[in-house]
């Protein structure tokens, strides 16, 4: 590629920028009772009845969360009896995570015809790269699994601005290499500027905004953003989508992960340890949950 093809792709990312950042209406809004939720549930005051009276306002986001406190990670020795306490299970601060994950599908689904098989396929790469990327932060001390399941669930929050942006192009839009090009380097800004319209703290929008910055080494230590590139990594050789991303042994995030997580062949532990709360934890995320 010759110096002006990089310019002439520079303006062409600064342009489709422009124009979503035109509107904020462009940019993703999370749904009114996700608001309610995280602002009730983040309150000092809350209590779990209180938490529990507000989710049945919705009957969705209740038998997501039911459904989450019966997974793996939360369950003992006997189902939560009801809503009250699947949220005592769980904790306010993590259901209040727990319901924007569910808000997130509602958030990557489209009418479009010619929208709708991409964005199918984002969300389940986003579902792979969220469970991957949540179970790993189990094993791994002083981080929070469920943010970290949220964070990579939002890796492709700004897809869909980005493909209204560029449909009525054919030259960019039929163009996958091109249009998966635009993506990659839009997402991490638009994620960014996404997550702090909302809200979000810090280390959630800096991992979310690092996706896929393969090169990516913020400190010695492993944080919530290398697990997310750990994740989207195998996420994308599950994918056969090798091509995607650079050797593991080029990836910064990998050289910060204990030694004892890693099997012979460079794989997770975890992909054989855990395929059962790795498969629920899909099917709970699913669309068609």
């Amino acid at each position: 590629m010759t110096q002006t093809d990089h310019k002439n792709d520079s303006d062409l990312y600064d342009e489709i920028r422009a124009n979503i950042l035109s509107d904020v209406s462009h940019l993703p809004a999370l749904p009114e009772i996700t608001l309610k939720v995280r602002n009730k549930l983040s309150h000092p005051d809350c209590t779990v009845h209180a938490a529990a009276e507000l989710l049945r306002t919705d009957p969705g986001l209740s038998a997501f969360i039911m459904r989450i406190s019966n997974s793996a990670r939360y369950y003992f020795r006997q189902p939560p009896r009801d809503l009250e306490s699947a949220v005592l299970r769980i904790g306010l601060m993590p259901t209040a995570i727990l319901a924007t994950t569910y808000a997130t599908r509602a958030l990557l689904t489209t009418t479009s015809a010619r929208l709708k098989p991409i964005i199918m396929r984002s969300y389940q790469h986003s579902t792979d790269v969220a469970v991957l990327s949540s179970l790993l932060a189990t094993q791994i001390r002083g981080i929070d699994a469920d943010k970290t399941l949220l964070a990579g669930l939002l890796q492709d929050i700004s897809l869909q601005p980005v493909l209204n942006a560029i449909i009525d192009r054919p030259e960019l839009f039929d163009d996958i290499a091109q249009r998966n090009a635009i993506i990659d380097t839009l997402s991490p800004q638009l994620n960014t500027m996404t997550l702090e319209h909302w809200g979000f703290d810090q280390e959630t929008i800096d991992a979310v905004g690092s996706r896929k910055q393969w090169s990516r080494d913020e400190s010695d230590k492993i944080d919530m953003g290398d697990i997310i590139l750990i994740g989207q990594y195998y996420a994308l050789m599950d994918e056969l989508h090798s091509t995607d991303c650079p050797p593991m042994e080029q990836i910064p995030a990998f050289k910060k992960l204990p030694d004892e997580l890693l099997q012979e062949d460079n794989t997770l532990m975890l992909l054989q340890d855990s395929q059962q709360e790795l498969e629920i934890l899909q099917q709970s995320l699913s669309l068609a949950a």
